[in-house]
């Protein structure tokens, strides 16, 4: 939860004297990515575990591990693991498992906050299709993504991510369908006191094959410091607008060294 975390930390670390780290803040739970990077020299490790469900399928992704390592003062690299995936897909034949496709990126600070202007960052990268066969796109994806973030209070913080993807779909015939796939999340984040925060947040996909339809999710989550370099997170959400909506609820963490 970038935001939550970012306020949550500020507010305990009191004063800059003495104190050697930055505040710690995680691109995880939430769908929206923060503006913040990863100091030089710095390793933040993102992982956890997320149970869905939708259309009488329910699916559980394992690792969802993001390595980022600070190469800059304001730009960093980010490897994504593809996570283990088991499905569980009623009458249709054998469940799919495996490991989905790993990515890799950048991020770029390109500005500071204050006031009205918000932060902001740019992210760079594209899957490498090697996952397992039933899990993998078979084809590079690659995307975009600019990070916002606003500062309203010393409690409250809002963010925003607009995103686009050139994604691929199964065309029924061993091969794969191109098409463009735009993205967007508004984040609202608190820090609750003590080590808590916590965040509201509503995101969209234009649409998840060619000529789909789009589709929303609400979101809501936790995130407790255990310490300056480590975080627990937890949280839960559900589809908008749907006669049956799907739901996904997960945990996580986020260490630094």
């Amino acid at each position: 939860m970038p935001l939550a975390a970012a306020l949550l930390a500020l507010a305990l670390a009191g004063p800059a004297t003495g104190q050697e780290s930055p505040p710690l803040v995680g691109d995880r739970p939430d769908f929206t990515e923060s503006t913040e990077t990863i100091p030089r020299g710095r390793l933040q490790l993102e992982t956890g575990v997320t149970r869905s469900a939708a259309d009488d399928a329910e699916e559980i992704a394992a690792g969802e591990v993001l390595l980022r390592i600070g190469l800059l003062s304001r730009l960093e690299l980010r490897v994504l693991v593809g996570s283990y995936v088991s499905t569980s897909l009623p009458g249709a034949g054998p469940d799919p498992d495996g490991l989905a496709d790993p990515a890799i990126g950048i991020k770029v600070k390109l500005t500071d906050g204050e006031g009205a202007r918000p932060a902001v960052a740019l992210l760079l990268g594209t899957s490498i299709p090697i996952g397992s066969d039933e899990l993998s796109d078979d084809e590079a994806v690659p995307d975009a993504k600019l990070a916002l973030a606003w500062q309203l209070t010393e409690r409250w913080g809002l963010a925003s991510n607009i995103n686009y993807a050139r994604a691929v779909a199964a065309d029924g015939t061993g091969g794969v369908d191109r098409f463009d796939q735009g993205s967007w999340s508004l984040s609202g984040a608190v820090a609750l006191g003590g080590p808590w925060g916590a965040y509201l947040e509503y995101f969209g996909i234009s649409k998840e094959e060619p000529g789909g339809d789009a589709v929303h999710f609400f979101n809501a989550g936790v995130t407790y410091l255990v310490r300056d370099d480590l975080q627990l997170d937890g949280r839960v959400g559900r589809e908008l607008e749907a006669d049956d909506p799907g739901w996904f609820a997960g945990v996580g963490a986020v260490v630094r060294w």
